[in-house]
């Protein structure tokens, strides 16, 4: 079975799946470029860990508004939003 991260803010979801991750960090790159101005990654509010060799994790920050940017820019569909 997959692991997925869920974060749920009201009505709307992001959605997480760290084994289709490829570590790209386009997503981390658009987040902190859509709410800071600068290519970014480490200020971002998505965070994507991979320790060596072991599982991919990816983290939302506090700071993480569900607003998507990091959906759009997935190119491996390991992030998706959910409307409920």
């Amino acid at each position: 079975m997959a692991h997925m991260q869920t974060r749920k803010k009201g009505t709307r979801e992001v959605k997480a799946y760290p084994e289709k991750c490829a570590g790209c960090m386009s997503c981390a790159l658009a987040c902190s470029w859509t709410f800071l101005g600068a290519f970014n990654p480490l200020r971002s509010r998505i965070r994507i860990n991979w320790p060596g060799d072991a599982q991919r994790t990816i983290i939302f920050t506090k700071e993480c508004t569900d607003c998507g940017v990091c959906v759009e820019y997935c190119n491996f569909n390991a992030l998706e939003v959910v409307e409920s």
